[in-house]
């Protein structure tokens, strides 16, 4: 039978395939949101203005997790098992559930974020945000609709139509956003911040259309192969499939809500606590610009490795239908794997360079010690996704929600004491960040190892790979210095420093036998990558 599903007219990747075509997309609009974010920031809407923008977002944020974060899991799980099983119909009728489920959150979500856009912002303290969060409110309703098509897509293993409509996204995020906010700049900062978020409604519309557009053309083509292999007498109702997305989205959300709005309560906190210590509208909204500098910075290797959480639900979640246990605890470990040795790397790189990378992209290298801690903190963040979605695919959709609920209250306490003090101020809102990680990564790897019994290998797991980020992080700094007192430029400094990072940690995790055989062969073409290797005495 599921020789049978591999020929369908939809090509399926496997898991390393899949994540790398969401990685590399995640590449790109990274790259296009550096277009979009830095002159926003730096020339355009300034702390002040970025300020009103990541406010209207915090609360935009919760909402669309909220509407958004369990339905697409469920979805890509419950697909993928009907597909495992040869159920094509099933997972057809997953999909319209799923759609008709998603219009009614969006209408929701647009709902509560338009008309409540004034009370939010003053729960936050920054009135001004009101405009920019009715402006971001239709978005809502087209993400809504766009997490069904992506989470039916990738629960048959094909990650190109979410890859192509995020980059879509991003694409009309960039354009209308800046054309918008320099648009309405001469009428004030708290209309071209609301111009400049107008950008996203625009994004999240186009993406919808392609992603609309792409499954018209897929499903033709599905219905040519699929009657020779759906089974229609065990398919279950409607009824029965909408309980089972219901539950099984009812923790997902849950997991992620909590720990959203616990940032959204973290946001309120700093920003109030700000205004006790006899901070301003102004001067509270541009120190939380500089936070939300750090954030962006921070928010990019998670960004990227979330490819890895994506591919991994419906692959571990087919496996486990199919009764392949262990190749789905294989799976598990290797992912968990990669995202350590991408991990580290991106974490002391952001913490050892935060000033550097800064003066670079603003211009103003101001409270570096915010992108210090948060740099570090990337490590942790990184491997809670990948760990979510190994328990989420388990089935144990419970215990990401109480640990993220752990997390989120260690995050809220450290940040009442911290912030509170005038000596740390905005300051300490890193430190709750990462020690909120910490405290669930730890929680949720020690879960898998009970669910699963995967045995971390101390010298796999922590020794080699913190060798290599030791070394790589030692020389980083040392080429930037002395780069720096040859030529006087940052800049120069900063790209030198970057590459010869790159080519030390390469040498390092090949060196101290970081990577396995079983990664490199999970790799598109990973059997002759892995001999060209052995031929060239890199692994053996």
């Amino acid at each position: 039978m599921e020789n049978k599903i591999t020929k369908t007219a939809v090509k399926k990747q496997n898991f390393l395939c899949g994540a790398a075509i969401i990685a590399a997309s995640h590449i790109i609009i990274k790259i296009i949101g550096a277009i979009f974010k830095i002159p926003l920031d730096a020339y355009i809407l300034k702390t002040e203005g970025m300020g009103i923008y990541n406010s209207a977002y915090t609360i935009y944020n919760w909402l669309f997790m909220l509407s958004t974060a369990g339905l697409p899991v469920a979805i890509s799980k419950m697909v993928s098992e009907s597909y495992a099983r040869g159920n094509a119909r099933e997972a057809e009728r997953v999909f319209s559930i799923a759609k008709a489920l998603m219009l009614v959150f969006g209408i929701c979500g647009f709902s509560i974020l338009f008309f409540g856009a004034k009370p939010f912002s003053k729960l936050l303290s920054a009135p001004s945000a009101s405009l920019a969060m009715m402006t971001l409110a239709p978005s809502l309703l087209f993400t809504a609709m766009m997490s069904a098509y992506r989470g039916y897509s990738q629960g048959m293993n094909n990650m190109i139509p979410t890859a192509v409509s995020e980059v879509v996204e991003s694409l009309g995020k960039l354009c209308m956003g800046l054309f918008l906010a320099l648009y309405f700049l001469p009428m004030g900062i708290e209309y071209a911040a609301a111009g400049a978020i107008g950008g996203v409604t625009f994004g999240t519309l186009f993406a919808f259309i392609v992603l609309w557009t792409g499954n018209k053309v897929i499903s033709k083509r599905l219905k040519k192969d699929k009657a020779s292999y759906t089974n229609a007498t065990d398919a279950k109702s409607g009824r029965q499939i909408l309980k089972s997305l219901i539950a099984t989205a009812i923790p997902i959300t849950l997991g992620v809500s909590v720990f959203t709005l616990t940032s959204l309560i973290d946001t309120t906190m700093i920003m109030n606590q700000l205004a006790h210590l006899g901070y301003g509208e102004t001067q509270r909204l541009s120190l939380y610009g500089y936070l939300t500098r750090a954030v962006t910075m921070f928010n990019v290797p998670p960004t990227v490795i979330a490819a890895i959480s994506v591919s991994v639900v419906p692959t571990i979640s087919a496996a486990i239908s199919r009764g392949a246990r262990k190749h789905a605890t294989e799976t598990a470990k290797s992912a968990l794997r990669i995202t350590i040795l991408f991990a580290f790397p991106c974490a002391v790189g952001l913490s050892v360079m935060a000033s550097p990378i800064l003066q670079l992209l603003y211009h103003d290298a101001s409270h570096s010690f915010l992108l210090n801690v948060m740099g570090l903190a990337v490590a942790c963040v990184t491997l809670v996704q990948t760990s979510n979605a190994i328990l989420q695919a388990y089935g144990h959709v419970w215990r990401p929600v109480v640990n993220m609920a752990i997390g989120g209250a260690v995050k809220v306490i450290t940040n009442l004491i911290l912030v509170s003090n005038p000596e740390i101020n905005i300051n300490g809102a890193p430190i709750g960040t990462f020690l909120c990680y910490l405290t669930v990564m730890t929680l949720n790897m020690i879960s898998i190892k009970k669910i699963t019994g995967i045995t971390y290998e101390l010298s796999d797991f922590v020794v080699k790979p913190l060798l290599s980020v030791i070394v790589m992080g030692a020389a980083t700094v040392i080429c930037y210095d002395f780069i720096f007192r040859i030529t006087s430029q940052y800049v120069i400094s900063l790209l030198c420093a970057i590459a010869f990072a790159c080519v030390v940690y390469g040498v390092m995790i090949f060196f101290v036998r970081c990577v396995k055989k079983e990664d490199i062969i999970l790799l598109p073409k990973g059997d002759k990558i892995y001999a060209l290797l052995v031929r060239l005495h890199i692994m053996k």
